[in-house]
This record gives C-alpha cells, sequence and structure tokens, in this order.
C-alpha cells in the first residue's frame, strides 16, 4: 500500500481534533469542580480582555458567578464551564 503524506493527513486529521474536544470538556468540568482562582482569572482574561480583573466569585446552582472590574465598572457574570461567559448585570461608573 502506497500512501503519501497527503493521503494520512486525509485519513487522521480530524483524529486529534476529535479527541481533544472530549479532553478540553473534561478539563472544563475538572476545572469547574477545582474552581481554583488562577484558572478563574486566566478564564475571565480569556474571555474578556486582559484588563478585567476579578473581585469575588461564587458557584452556585451549576453556575460560577464572578464579579469583575474594569476602569471602575463593575459587572456581574456567569458561565457553566469557565468557556462561555454571560454578563449578568453592569454598574457603570460615570
Amino acid at each position: 500500500m502506497n500512501l503519501e503524506r497527503r493521503s494520512l493527513v486525509k485519513l487522521f486529521g480530524a483524529t486529534p481534533l476529535l479527541l481533544g474536544c472530549g479532553a478540553v470538556g473534561a478539563q472544563a468540568q475538572q476545572t469547574l469542580w477545582a474552581l481554583d482562582p488562577i484558572h478563574l482569572d486566566e478564564s475571565i482574561k480569556a474571555g474578556f480582555g486582559g484588563s478585567f480583573s476579578v473581585r469575588s466569585h461564587v458557584r452556585e446552582s451549576g453556575l460560577v458567578y464572578a464579579e469583575i472590574e474594569h476602569c471602575q465598572n463593575r459587572y456581574l457574570v456567569a458561565s457553566a464551564d469557565l468557556f462561555d461567559w454571560q454578563i449578568v448585570s453592569a454598574s457603570l461608573h460615570l
């Protein structure tokens, strides 16, 4: 059987991607239960930007709520998996 490298990539190229999705999901669930402040801070900064700071956080009813601040504006955000964040409320400083 004479397979070229390009053929192998076509055959097996999606395998790491498919396996990686399961690993990311498992890692997210493990991180969610551990709720390490460093990982939470990294997740917030990845989702909103590096200039946001975490003021406080709590896990309740399967969601993680965090109060974050940027330029004296405060936001309450929520996430179920520490990847997708939703703004629940905002307190803007004028």
